[in-house]
């Protein structure tokens, strides 16, 4: 009996032992874990990868922006006012906003805060450049709402899952951190208020990460998209259609191309041949860098974190497989040849197959091959302890 009681003793201390190393290795609360050193600050232009945010925001004191009031998803308390001027394909002057929703948005909103942000931004008038992988990386024209660069800021292991399963580090596109999670934790469970609204944005502040969708006719193919969003470098953000129903086939690495585009007397532009960023439905869907770049390679060398070794990530995706991916890069294609060996998942190359870690939810891999270890470690650590309770 001394005997069995010393094992159990024993035993205990191991998967004590392994819970502890388990939860140290889960990500921090409040965002799948940390970004490269440097970050920027909360809100504005600051990001937490990628390049580094403008310095061009500031506070603007306006009796119409309601500083300070809650903002309304009904889009009714937005306050915009734009001085800017067009030439040769750029914007100058600024933007004044409260940041609230122009449009009916869902999930958390936030309240109103003015700001007045210059274009082209201080830190973006040399180009090529990086742009901020995080935070704001332009704004809409209509309502003067942030655009965000492509990547997602993280979730914690439950944070976003209703089960308490599924994490995302920071770092990675907002279209694969979400379909990560609903490998993890099944699409019944995924918190569907965190990710992005109809309109392509989300979270307080409310911002864009994708489609724009609310910010022109989608469905009107024929013609070359409007201009719907200027970028910190100034040029112009138009939607996703090239024109006769198809997409451009020759953007660069940043997004952008030089051709034609049309005249908008609502924001002052008018109709040239110039270098140009379009809304895409694959990553980065605004700007991957700010352009414009000659070939994949340039847009790497504008980011450190494109080629370090550290920050290949492998991630789980709904299709049952897990896929490498270079967390904090923001360099997918260019000219319409994929970067297949930084992001094969994205670029339809192989993966490998990944093994549940809850009966029925597909996928079950982990944001990396040390949470996928440490998650079956934890697993296995409290079946024992129940099993060791029994006795």
């Amino acid at each position: 009996e001394d005997r069995h009681r010393g094992q159990g003793s024993m035993l205990r201390s191991v998967c004590l032992a392994v819970l502890v190393a388990a939860a140290a290795a889960q990500p921090p609360p409040g965002g799948g874990g940390d970004g490269p050193p440097g970050g920027g600050p909360p809100g504005g232009g600051g990001n937490m990868g990628g390049g580094s945010g403008g310095t061009g925001e500031s506070t603007a004191t306006n009796s119409m922006c309601n500083s300070g009031t809650t903002c309304k998803n009904d889009g009714s308390t937005n306050f915009v006012e734009r001085a800017l001027t067009y030439a040769d394909g750029k914007f100058s002057g600024s933007i004044t906003s409260n940041l609230c929703p122009n449009k009916a948005a869902s999930g958390m909103i936030g309240s109103a805060s003015c700001i007045k942000q210059t274009f082209p931004d201080p830190s973006f008038t040399t180009t090529p450049a990086a742009a901020p992988g995080l935070g704001r990386a332009g704004m809409s024209l209509s309502g003067g709402v942030n655009i965000y660069g492509p990547l997602e800021a993280g979730f914690s292991m439950g944070m976003a899952c209703s089960n308490g399963m599924g994490d995302c580090l920071g770092g990675v596109d907002v279209g694969t951190c979400e379909n990560e999670l609903m490998a993890e934790c099944g699409a019944a469970n995924t918190k569907s208020e965190m990710f992005m609204d109809t309109c392509g944005g989300h979270a307080s502040p409310y911002h864009f990460h994708n489609s724009l969708a609310c910010e022109y006719t989608v469905s009107a193919s024929t013609s070359h998209s409007p201009v719907i969003g200027v970028m910190l470098d100034g040029r112009g953000l138009y939607g996703k259609w090239e024109g006769d129903g198809a997409t451009p086939s020759n953007l660069d690495a940043c997004n952008g191309h030089m051709g034609p585009v049309p005249a908008s007397s609502e924001f002052g532009t008018t109709a040239g041949t110039v270098y140009h960023y379009h809304v895409t439905d694959a990553p980065p869907y605004t700007v991957g860098c700010f352009g414009p770049v000659t070939s994949l390679d340039q847009c790497k060398g504008l980011y450190t974190e494109c080629s370090a070794t550290d920050n290949t990530l492998q991630i789980a995706n709904t299709d049952e497989n897990s896929y490498k991916y270079q967390q904090w890069c923001t360099c997918y294609q260019h000219n319409g040849v994929c970067n297949t060996e930084q992001f094969p998942g994205l670029c339809g190359g192989t993966g490998t197959l990944t093994v549940a870690m809850e009966s029925g939810v597909a996928g079950g891999g982990a944001s990396s091959a040390s949470s996928v270890h440490m998650s079956g470690l934890l697993v296995a650590a409290m079946a024992l302890l129940a099993s060791i309770a029994m006795h």
